[in-house]
């Protein structure tokens, strides 16, 4: 069981860095009992449509939305390995029915007929056709989860989990995760006994990172307005709907560099990655 009541996070600047509330995580470990060596990670990932270009310095206000991303846990350089088998992997459907039906037609100069023998006469001469009919039914467990939730990797060999939206019908919306029930991973500490004593001492509480990742193609970008839409529509060169994407993923990019997220070149570069979320986890028992 998860100790997790409905639990609210302080978020500062520190622990919890994200383009707004487009994306809120809320992650804890908590301490096996039996081996308290061994912490088990539960994380919360939540999307919402977020509202940007506030503020006298932008011409537009939009909203924006997340239709496909990364999730990445990033874990220290050493002291601590990830138990393979702990890992989440795909969660697969309830089985499937599935029939196939089949029909093929040919043409050519021999006609088959079944007589009441059973036996089949061939007529020569006269051009017949051909067709048959199959079907069958099988049950299939196909690996995928409402938001088509996959394991994989980050580009620097990170654990990771890919979720999508699009198949849903749009963007990213609410939690991911059932995190209650679905663990991400156990860490194991295997530090030694001088080391884990000399960073207690010290008050040196390891920490691990949940990064939330995707290219500038994952981000919806919708009910793009300028300022004064009154005003600038009696004006000539009213900007177009891709001028005003311009603007917006200029506006992204700069809210991602103020929160010291990482973000690549947004208006020239169609899979430029951006970092929307970065939350710190402390590797202690926070259960309770």
């Amino acid at each position: 069981m998860v100790n997790s009541p409905n639990r609210l996070s302080d978020f500062t600047d520190n622990t919890h860095r994200s383009l707004k509330r487009l994306v809120v995580v809320d992650a804890w470990f908590q301490r096996s009992l039996e081996d308290p060596r061994r912490f088990t990670l539960y994380a919360d990932v939540s999307f919402n449509i977020e509202r940007l270009g506030g503020g006298k310095d932008t011409a537009v206000t939009f909203k924006v939305g997340v239709k496909q991303c990364e999730i990445v846990f990033i874990r220290p350089l050493s002291g601590f390995s990830v138990d393979r088998s702990s890992v989440r992997r795909q969660k697969p459907m309830s089985p499937q029915e599935i029939t196939l039906s089949k029909q093929r037609k040919a043409s050519g100069g021999v006609r088959t007929k079944l007589g009441l023998s059973h036996k089949p006469s061939l007529e020569a001469g006269i051009e017949g056709n051909i067709s048959a009919t199959s079907e069958r039914s099988s049950t299939l467990n196909l690996s995928k989860s409402s938001y088509n939730e996959q394991f994989t990797r980050s580009r620097e060999g990170h654990d990771a989990w890919s979720v999508n939206g699009q198949e849903l019908g749009g963007c990213l919306m609410g939690p991911v995760f059932d995190v209650r029930t679905e663990p991400r991973l156990t860490l194991i500490d295997i530090r030694n006994e001088e080391r884990r004593s000399q960073e207690e001492a010290n008050a040196l509480t390891p920490t691990t990172h949940i990064e939330v990742r995707c290219l500038r193609e994952d981000i919806d970008i919708f009910d793009i307005r300028l300022k004064d839409e009154d005003k600038e529509g009696r004006l000539l060169g009213k900007p177009g709907r891709k001028e005003r994407v311009l603007i917006a993923r200029g506006v992204i990019r700069e809210a991602l560099i103020s929160e010291g997220l990482s973000v690549g070149h947004l208006i020239d570069d169609p899979y430029a990655e951006m970092t929307i979320c970065d939350a710190t986890i402390p590797i202690l028992d926070q259960s309770s």
